[in-house]
């Protein structure tokens, strides 16, 4: 800001200004006539300038001084104390508020409420996330037979290095005897659960209606009818989707000549295949020991092969992950 303010030029500014000088006592007018003429001299050789610029540099001195950096970092360090104080002081009051029995019994009734219960269960029902939890699950499942597939891969080996040594020659994609095995434990598992609850629904019926038991025949009639239909459903498995649910689970799958179409014929020969190559003992399977190829009887007979499936031994969070890459 200047020190010396120019004043407003104009007729009427001048006149005021004459008026209030005539009125104004000798001495007064005496004074204000120096003034005047001292400030129009201070314009004319700048010295109004030079003293304006003289106070800011004093100002911008002062400021520096470490005395004042001082004062302005202890006022800070005073208002930070007291915000921070009274933040912890607020803290206090907040826990004390949710520590008490108000806010306990408010809870409580929050979570008795029907607005509560209404919200969870629209949570629940949502698709996305049954679709979420759904595709969880799949994975889940699917990462635990990739695991097992690998660890029944390592006992093919074990047993083939048993059986005829090692031999680098024999590193081949087909499915070995226990990963096979483990694959035919888990649907016969499955198949014997469903018989088990098929039939024992079918014996309270009998028993219902008819006042006794199944008899002895009757008994058996329902084992071979179960049989056939196990019979049955490998090769609907087979000639529909390639591959049972236990290989599937273990990632393996039936081809037939290097192709993965497989005709309801040559499914049904591979069941009668199958059944002969474990009546002998199951020797028509240990036979894929000594195989460097892994084929069983069953597989000479149908010109078939139980292969590992690459896609499906890639883990779905894999899947994912490759695909969120960007090309």
């Amino acid at each position: 800001m200047p020190l010396f303010r120019r004043h407003a030029g104009g007729p009427v500014s001048a006149g005021v200004s004459a008026a209030s000088d005539g009125d104004a006592p000798p001495a007064a007018r005496v004074l204000t006539a120096g003034a005047k003429g001292a400030e129009r001299m201070a314009r004319a050789a700048g010295v109004d300038r030079v003293l304006n610029e003289a106070v800011e540099e004093a100002i911008v001195r002062a400021l520096r001084s470490p005395a004042v950096i001082r004062a302005i970092e202890r006022t800070v360090e005073t208002h930070a104390e007291v915000a921070e104080r009274e933040s912890e002081e607020i803290a206090q009051i907040v826990r004390r508020v949710l520590e008490s029995d108000a806010a306990g019994q408010a809870w409580a009734e929050f979570l008795e409420s029907d607005q509560l219960q209404m919200l969870i269960e629209r949570i629940a029902s949502a698709p996305e996330l049954r679709a979420a939890i759904a595709s969880q699950s799949a994975g889940l499942i699917t990462d635990i037979g990739v695991r097992l597939t690998t660890i029944s891969e390592r006992l093919d080996d074990a047993l083939e290095r048993v059986v005829r040594g090692h031999d680098p020659d024999s590193e081949t994609d087909q499915a070995g005897l226990a990963t096979r095995a483990i694959a035919g434990g888990i649907d016969l598992a499955l198949l014997f659960a469903a018989y088990s609850l098929v039939s024992g629904v079918f014996a309270s019926f009998v028993s219902a209606v008819f006042g006794h038991p199944l008899s002895l025949t009757a008994v058996i009639v329902l084992s071979a009818v179960g049989v056939i239909a196990a019979g049955a459903i490998f090769a609907a498995f087979w000639a529909l989707a390639g591959q049972t649910p236990g290989m599937r689970f273990l990632a393996i799958r039936l081809v037939h000549n290097g192709s993965s179409e497989i005709t309801a014929g040559c499914a049904s020969r591979r069941v009668a295949a199958v059944v002969l190559s474990l009546l002998p003992l199951g020797l028509g399977y240990l036979a894929i020991l000594r195989d460097p190829h892994r084929r069983a009887w069953a597989d000479r007979m149908t010109g078939t092969e139980v292969v590992y499936d690459v896609a499906a031994r890639t883990a779905p969070r894999a899947r994912v992950r490759r695909a969120d890459r960007p090309s």
